[in-house]
């Protein structure tokens, strides 16, 4: 089955796929989306009450958005329209959801959780977030794999290839393509590979 190339964000009725979440006292549900490359990217959703307190990580890099809900890493709290880069290697120590939370997340390859004990020269430091919503068109993130950008006025011409997220969190496409989603949007976000 092909993967989605849009998804309408405000819907919940997608094939949702149930996971593991090694070190973590409940599982994930993912809808795995089009992505270019080694790009690993998802539709994810935390149930309330995950925590995850085993220390580890990932190998690849990960940015995640932030749909709904809120999502406690490291002591820091990230809210709907918050767009976050973990580097490659981060030691992750503690991470929950209590009430639950949905997010956008893309991979700079496989997603396989790795125990603090697999994880050589872990990072402790390097995460970067903005908040979509407060920050002016421009430059937001760049990441090892992609680069993100915001835009005030749909620009078909001028999105790369790549992935757009409309600045309302209800609308996901997949850029460049070649044919431009069904839908209008005033303001967007672009993670455009490198």
């Amino acid at each position: 089955m092909p993967r989605p190339t849009t998804l309408d964000l405000a819907l919940d009725s997608y094939a949702w796929r149930e996971v593991p979440m090694p070190g973590a006292n409940l599982g994930f549900k993912l809808v795995r989306m089009d992505s270019t490359g080694e790009t690993v990217a998802m539709l994810g959703r935390f149930p309330a009450g995950f925590e995850r307190h085993e220390p580890g990580g990932y190998v690849a890099s990960e940015e995640f958005l932030v749909l709904e809900g809120y999502l406690d890493l490291e002591g820091v709290r990230y809210r709907p329209g918050d767009l976050t880069l973990i580097p490659r290697r981060f030691l992750r120590t503690a991470m929950s959801a209590p009430e639950g939370c949905t997010v956008l997340a893309w991979f700079g390859g496989p997603a396989i959780w790795r125990p603090e004990s697999e994880l050589k020269d872990a990072a402790t430091e390097g995460v970067e977030s903005v908040s979509i919503a407060a920050a002016p068109a421009g430059y937001l993130l760049s990441a090892p794999e992609a680069d993100w950008t915001k835009h005030n006025e749909d620009e078909p011409d001028a999105v790369p290839e790549g992935d757009a997220v409309d600045a309302a969190l209800t609308q996901w496409w997949r850029t460049g393509l070649g044919a431009e989603p069904e839908f209008a949007v005033a303001a967007y976000v672009v993670r455009e590979q490198h």
